[in-house]
C-alpha cells in the first residue's frame, strides 16, 4: 500500500471515529431528553422499550468507534514505520490503549444514562413532566 493510501485511510478512519462519537452523543442526548421530559409519564413497558433501544443503539455506536479507532491506530503504526522522525500519537503504546480507553469512556455513558431514567421514574418530581 502506498503512503498516500495510508494517509487516506488514516483520515477516513479518524473521520469515521469522530462521526460515531457524534452519533453517540446524539443518542445519549435524545435519551436523556426523553427521560427528563416524559420519563415519569412512561409506563413500565414503554420505559423498558425506550431503554433497550437506547442501550442497543449506544453499544452499536461504541463498537463502531472502537473499530474505527483500532484501524486508525494500525494505519498510524504503518505510517510511523515510514516516517520514524515524526510522532504519530496513535502509533505505539497509545495506539494500543486508545481504542479500549475510548470504548470504556463511551460505554460508561450507557449505565449513567439508564440510571438517570431510573431516578426520574423513581422520583417524578425530578423531571420536567412532574405535575
Amino acid at each position: 500500500m502506498t503512503e498516500a493510501e495510508l494517509w487516506g485511510l488514516l483520515i477516513s478512519f479518524s473521520e469515521r471515529g469522530a462521526s460515531f462519537g457524534a452519533q453517540l452523543l446524539t443518542i445519549v442526548s435524545a435519551y436523556l431528553a426523553v427521560a427528563y421530559f416524559v420519563g415519569s409519564r412512561l409506563t413500565r413497558v414503554q420505559g423498558l422499550i425506550v431503554s433497550v433501544i437506547f442501550a442497543g443503539a449506544a453499544m452499536t455506536t461504541v463498537a463502531g468507534t472502537y473499530g474505527a479507532t483500532l484501524r486508525a491506530a494500525e494505519v498510524a503504526s504503518q505510517l510511523q514505520q515510514i516516517h520514524p522522525d515524526k510522532l504519530f500519537i496513535l502509533a505505539g503504546r497509545m495506539g494500543r490503549l486508545a481504542p479500549g480507553l475510548s470504548a470504556a469512556l463511551n460505554l460508561s455513558l450507557v449505565p449513567v444514562s439508564l440510571f438517570f431514567m431510573y431516578q426520574i421514574r423513581k422520583n417524578p418530581k425530578l423531571g420536567a413532566a412532574s405535575d
